[in-house]
């Protein structure tokens, strides 16, 4: 059976385009926002305090999705990250990039 998609290919272009170290710095970035500009939110997620070391992030998936279907012609990769505090997982951090460029489209931050 072949793929239509070579996988291999895509996690190069990703590793290419270094999207783990962006979508990770992009995560951070939007993480200490949420801090700084919702504390009454952030402090109702970490109830009992919050400590850095308690929490874990990583990547959960990686996908190509073709949008606009069936014409194709506005196709994004996206990196998820979960993210855990003291082992359960609390939110999903999303990364979205131009399936061309590589460059961000979009961002979407949740806390569960």
């Amino acid at each position: 059976m072949s793929n239509l998609i070579n996988i291999k290919d895509l996690k190069k272009w990703v590793i290419e385009k270094d999207l783990e170290k962006e979508t990770i710095n992009g995560f951070w970035e939007t993480f200490n926002s949420w801090r700084e500009e919702s504390p009454e939110e952030f402090e109702e997620t970490f109830q009992e305090g919050f400590e850095p070391e308690k929490l874990f992030i990583y990547v959960n998936t990686v996908s190509l999705t073709i949008t606009n279907w069936p014409d194709e012609n506005f196709n994004h990769v996206v990196i998820r990250l979960n993210f855990e505090y003291d082992e359960s997982v609390i939110g999903e951090y999303r990364m979205v990039f131009d399936y061309e460029t590589g460059e961000v489209f979009d961002d979407i931050f949740n806390v569960n």
